[in-house]
């Protein structure tokens, strides 16, 4: 019984990038967009296509094609070298975003990703990660949506460009069993020609095989490919780092002149810290402020609670003091915060609509639903509010206001 519970509640999102490469390209030269970018070596030389926008992918363009092939078959195209340093700095970027969501979080490479996100609607959090990709880097983003990797991966690559498909257990059989064999994680092109002269073509013609037979023919392999023909597919999400802080910061158009007027941004980054780490299951001991000057000096206070916390009344209410506490000389440039010292917040503490530190805990819960369902806090604390309304600091956190 449990275990069938688990495998209801498991949810997996693969994100992959569109065209990467070329994409922030075309996000850096507006006037690339539209075109076909074709990012690699010297293309009368012998280096090979790194990757390619759709556009040249509708000449026959493809990754790992020789560049001297590519600039035949699409001579007006814009061959460009690769930036991997650039590349570099926007995965980051796009991967800050994914943990927002997620503290189980698998890097495939530098443009893609699996997410375990069990318990959660899938769907919902992966049109808010291709939401705020879009909205803060310009690029696009594809996810795949199910009980598994196997098939979340499959969905991804089903849904390019900029798409998102969720393959549920009910759906499974029927999306399987139409894809060739090769699809199949194992089965190479020397395997599937092989099977191809056997009348096995599709993985319905796959399945159909005796188990003893996946044994004789795959060797070793024979049970896993098996039990993917059949949805089937337990590894799981391995996280390629553990989370050990989480930080927001923003940095101003124009320099901020005084403490009164940082009061509303440092409850909206005390917001969003909060939500990611409830996101994550995760509360902090220590937190944190990072003040950076208009002649980029830089100024940080950190305090240690007696016991980890996690709502934004919270963290507003320690880093406001912390603030208040700290000298500011010149104008601020940017102003950040940060939680460290994590812990895993126990789901069996009971959260109870009462007086205290548990009634916020409930409200936030539950303002985080409303986020991951809109894509952005429709309620915030007062103190971002009232604060730019007033231009006075706020004297409580004891309300909320609709965005």
């Amino acid at each position: 019984m449990g275990t069938n519970l688990r495998e209801v509640e498991r949810s997996i999102i693969h994100v992959d990038a569109d065209a990467f490469f070329a994409s922030v390209e075309q996000r850096d030269n507006p006037e690339y967009r539209g075109k076909p970018v074709i990012v690699g070596h010297d293309p009368k030389g012998r280096g090979v296509v790194s990757t390619c926008s759709y556009e040249a992918r509708a000449f026959g363009i493809r990754s790992a094609m020789p560049m001297a092939v590519a600039y035949r078959l699409c001579p007006h195209g814009i061959f460009v070298r690769p930036r991997m340093e650039r590349y570099a700095e926007v995965s980051r970027a796009m991967f800050s975003i994914i943990e927002r969501y997620s503290p189980l979080i698998e890097e495939v490479s530098i443009d893609e990703a699996y997410l375990d996100v069990s318990g959660e609607d899938g769907r919902e959090i992966a049109l808010c990660i291709k939401r705020d990709v879009v909205k803060e880097l310009g690029i696009t983003v594809t996810a795949g949506v199910s009980y598994c990797k196997f098939l979340a991966k499959l969905a991804s690559d089903a849904a390019k460009p900029d798409g998102l498909l969720v393959i549920s257990r009910d759906d499974a059989a029927a999306f399987l069993e139409g894809l060739p064999v090769s699809r199949i994680p194992g089965i190479g092109p020397k395997t599937a020609a092989k099977l191809d002269k056997w009348g096995i073509r599709t993985v319905y013609d796959l399945k159909k095989m005796p188990p003893e037979w996946f044994e004789s023919t795959f060797g070793k392999s024979g049970s896993r490919i098996l039990a993917l023909c059949q949805g089937q597919d337990d590894e799981p999400v391995a996280p390629s780092r553990e989370v050990k802080s989480i930080s927001e910061e923003t940095t101003f158009a124009e320099d901020v002149p005084s403490k009164v007027s940082l009061y509303p941004h440092l409850a909206l980054l005390c917001q969003d810290v909060g939500f990611r780490l409830r996101r994550s299951g995760l509360k902090a001991r220590v937190l944190g402020i990072k003040v950076k000057f208009s002649d980029f000096s830089v100024s940080t206070r950190e305090v240690t609670l007696p016991e980890a916390v996690s709502t934004d009344h919270a963290f507003y209410t320690t880093l406001k003091s912390l603030l208040d506490r700290m000298k500011l000389p010149k104008p601020v440039r940017l102003l950040g915060v940060f939680a460290r010292g994590l812990q895993t917040d126990d789901p069996r503490q009971p959260l109870l609509l009462s007086s205290g530190p548990d009634q916020w805990e409930v409200l936030c819960r539950s303002l985080d639903q409303l986020r991951l369902k809109y894509g952005k806090p429709l309620v915030r604390l007062g103190a971002s509010i009232s604060a730019r309304a007033t231009g006075e600091a706020p004297a409580s956190l004891d309300g909320i206001a609709k965005s």
